[in-house]
């Protein structure tokens, strides 16, 4: 036999017609056409990619790190991103069940409906809130109602005890909608609106009054409740009579019913004997004053857990859990950036300003090498004097010792220089005692000297243009803070302009700096509506930036969301031969959303301008090794053994996959480890064999995989039984 390959004349080609050789189950050999180009492309745009080389993806290296959230956000951080590993998400919320109504690869055209079983959890711990008995009456006397307050004051959990004593813990929801369907759209859905349950539903906007006044008679006709929760507006004029202002709890009675329940739960104590424990620890004032400090429930929840798991905490351990608590962060994040206005007159000139610019640069390229805060703090100078229009005074080189620029930071830089040191490496990097610190100290800067705001942002803007990653990761993540608090401002100013950017370093921080924002859980409908405008815009340099995001780790509520905005940037010609939306399937993947990815790539697969992001998604998602494998068996094997997968919807993704040119190559010798691992493994071994007899009902198919195996060195003495068997049929 020559060493001519079967994807040549040795191996019989598609008809002219384009239908394959045998029966209706067989699926015909791909072919992929030259996409049309969109008239409304730019020239710039259609253009600007072909000057670069082919952009190569290591599997997970663009997604930004769970622990930048933690960072940037501490207690703040979004649940929805904290159980994420290497590979995408794990869990999102509280193993919710999901109920979807929706075409497949379009935006839902209903609402999400998913149940909330966490909600008799949350009555175990609920501290009562000023709106508790108003809400009450309202929910008594209509099917509507809104519940408005200031995000991060735990208008959620208000709103879903009321709804749990107003029906049945066990009978309360969440609604979300896509950000492109109306709440309207609920009067369609009257089938999924369940008798005497209640619902929520966060509504960003001010339509609340029409929304009411339009769902009103389909929740009123099911007995059912409806409870907005909308962001407190304090220009609103005058009220709608339905909606009630809620307050924060107040923190002692959060921390009383977190740390009691804690101390119930782990010690089997009785309510009496936890009250008192929780009164010793409240005759601390360091802590009184603590709790008072918090910025709402999400602060408190925290220090009660953590003395709850630390319990008995002494002077040193209270002393420790409050260190990093976020009141606490913040007042040293103020004295890092307090000059010392007692020493002005023996100071050099410029002296604070030099240091509060070398500490914001140390705060944002934490953890990176001590020369990148120097870099960063004299472009941040220049930014400055520029802004004044002064001149420039000069960098910081050989002006000021570490130390002295550092100030109540140089007690972490010598923490970390011993840290490094003994494990080795370098031992001058920006390093932080609390990892925590990174956000506030950038949350100062921002909020205190708001003067300065205009040249942060340009000082921003230059880090990301610098040609060194590690500059632009950080950059990018302290954007996306930045828009968390402002964003309009930001992304007008900064991220949308790095979105339409030819340089695609430059479109990776947009992406960079969106999820950072979403990582917050405050403006994630804004980051997913500009995505969602990027993703259907009419420049493919934006739909590449929206492409990012998802490869960068974005998570939506929902899985079609994502599905349904990848497939829009799948279509863009530019994405034609690029693995950025294979990377953004691969980040949403998990073992609980097998199905649902493989059904969508199967649909995929039918589309020829979709085929070769199928088939390099599937490949990308058929290396990941099961984690419940001690052999390392991959993770859509194992599932499709356990019949977890769409056999049928596996097979139309692997023929695509081994018959596409582009991706051939690699097709095969991945599928060779299926075989392989399926050889050594006798669970493994029906399903592939059923996969095989599929795919070889195609004559080519069938002559192609001889072909391989017969070079594969695990079967160069002939193929094990169960294989030939499986080919034969």
């Amino acid at each position: 036999m020559s060493d001519t390959t079967p994807d040549g004349d040795r191996s019989p080609p598609s008809t002219s017609s384009g239908e394959a050789a045998s029966g209706d189950a067989a699926l015909q050999e791909p072919r992929i056409d030259e996409p049309v180009r969109r008239e409304e492309e730019s020239a710039s745009d259609s253009t600007a990619e072909s000057q670069e080389e082919q952009e190569e993806i290591v599997p997970g290296s663009l997604r930004m790190d769970p622990r930048v959230g933690a960072e940037l956000y501490g207690t703040q951080f979004s649940a929805v991103y904290s159980g994420i590993d290497a590979r995408g998400v794990n869990a999102v919320g509280n193993n919710n069940t999901i109920h979807v109504v929706t075409i497949t690869g379009q935006p839902s055209t209903k609402p999400i409906i998913r149940d909330l079983p966490g909600v008799p959890d949350l009555l175990a711990v609920y501290a009562a809130a000023g709106a508790d008995e108003e809400l009450g009456e309202k929910l008594g006397q209509r099917s509507t109602a809104c519940l408005a307050g200031r995000p991060h004051t735990g208008r959620f959990s208000t709103a879903c005890a009321a709804l749990a004593r107003r029906h049945s813990p066990d009978r309360v929801h969440e609604i979300l909608l896509p950000g492109d369907v109306a709440p309207e759209v609920l009067r369609r859905a009257g089938d999924s609106i369940e008798e005497d349950h209640g619902y929520v539903l966060r509504l960003p906007g001010n339509s609340h009054s029409q929304v009411m006044r339009l769902l009103a008679d389909l929740f009123r006709r099911r007995s059912a409740s409806l409870l907005l929760i909308r962001h407190d507006d304090s220009r609103a004029g005058v009220r709608h009579s339905a909606e009630v202002q809620h307050r924060s709890p107040a923190p002692l009675a959060v921390f009383r019913a977190h740390l009691g329940h804690h101390l119930r739960d782990r010690l089997r104590l009785s309510d009496e004997e936890s009250a008192e424990l929780v009164r010793g620890y409240l005759h601390h004032g360091d802590l009184v004053d603590a709790l008072h400090s918090t910025y709402g429930p999400r602060e408190v929840v925290p220090i009660a857990e953590a003395l709850g798991q630390g319990h008995p905490a002494d002077g040193g351990a209270l002393a420790e859990i409050l260190r990093s608590s976020q009141p606490r962060r913040r007042a040293r994040a103020a004295e890092i950036l307090r000059s010392d206005a007692g020493e002005a007159s023996r100071r050099p000139r410029r002296a604070d300003q030099h240091e509060r610019a070398f500490r914001i640069a140390y705060a944002v390229v934490a953890w990176q090498s001590l020369h990148y805060a120097f870099e960063a703090a004299g472009i941040l100078l220049e930014e400055i004097d520029g802004q004044a229009k002064r001149v420039d005074w000069g960098r910081l080189a050989l002006q000021h010792p570490v130390s002295e620029l550092l100030g109540p930071l140089a007690v972490d830089w010598q923490e970390g220089r011993e840290a490094t040191r003994l494990r080795g490496g370098s031992s001058r990097s920006a390093w932080l005692h609390d990892g925590g610190m990174r956000g506030v100290i950038i949350d100062e800067a921002w909020h205190e000297f708001d003067s300065t705001r205009p040249a942060l942002l340009k000082w921003l803007d230059r880090l990301v243009s610098e040609d060194d990653e590690p500059m632009q990761r950080a950059a990018a993540e302290a954007a996306g803070l930045l828009a968390h608090h402002d964003f309009a401002r930001v992304c007008a100013d900064l991220i949308d302009g790095w979105a339409a950017s030819p340089k695609r370093r430059l479109r990776q921080a947009a992406a960079w700096a969106m999820v950072a924002a979403d990582m917050g859980g405050q403006v994630g409908h804004l980051v997913r509506g500009q995505v969602r405008d990027w993703a259907s815009g009419h420049r493919n340099l934006q739909r590449d930036a929206a492409a990012r995001v998802y490869a960068s780790g974005l998570q939506q509520p929902d899985l079609s969301w994502s599905l349904a905005d990848l497939r829009r940037i799948a279509q863009d010609p530019m994405q034609q031969h690029t693995y950025m939306v294979a990377e953004g399937v691969y980040q949403l993947y998990a073992p609980h959303r097998a199905d649902q990815i493989i059904f969508e790539l199967a649909e995929w697969s039918d589309d020829r301008q979709l085929q070769l992001h199928a088939a390099s998604a599937l490949l990308s998602l058929a290396a990941i090794p099961a984690d419940t494998s001690p052999s390392g068996a991959p993770e859509l094997l194992v599932r499709a053994a356990a019949q977890e997968v769409d056999s049928h919807d596996l097979v139309r993704l692997w023929q695509v996959a081994l018959l596409t040119a582009d991706v051939s190559r690699r097709a095969w010798s991945t599928f060779e480890q299926w075989l392989t691992k399926a050889d050594s493994d006798e669970a493994l071994r029906k399903a592939t064999a059923a996969l095989v007899t599929d795919l070889t009902a195609l004559p080519s198919m069938g002559r192609r995989m001889r072909f391989h195996l017969a070079r594969h060195s695990q079967f160069e003495d002939g193929l094990p039984e169960w294989l030939d068997a499986a080919m034969r049929k």
